[in-house]
């Protein structure tokens, strides 16, 4: 695991709500080491039991489309 640049933002990203944390992932608004943060954040939410890499690929991807995070949050629910 690459250690976070940015202490602050990291925690900062920690702390997000799910959907807060998914709408900085497609902003873009992270930096090197800030994922498990992001995936932590994500995780909040119960419902989403899909693996650490499997939210970390969907949201790459969905990095690329122009999705709503209310989109992601759905699917990334629906997902098993």
């Amino acid at each position: 695991m690459i250690e976070p640049v940015d202490k602050k933002r990291f925690a900062r990203l920690s702390a997000l709500s799910p959907m807060e944390a998914i709408q900085a992932w497609l902003d873009g608004d992270f930096g090197l080491g800030d994922g498990p943060a992001m995936v932590s954040a994500i995780r909040k939410d119960s419902r989403i039991t899909i693996s650490d890499a499997a939210i970390w690929e969907f949201m790459d991807e969905a990095m690329m489309k122009p999705l709503l995070a209310s989109t992601c949050m759905k699917r990334l629910v629906a997902a098993r």
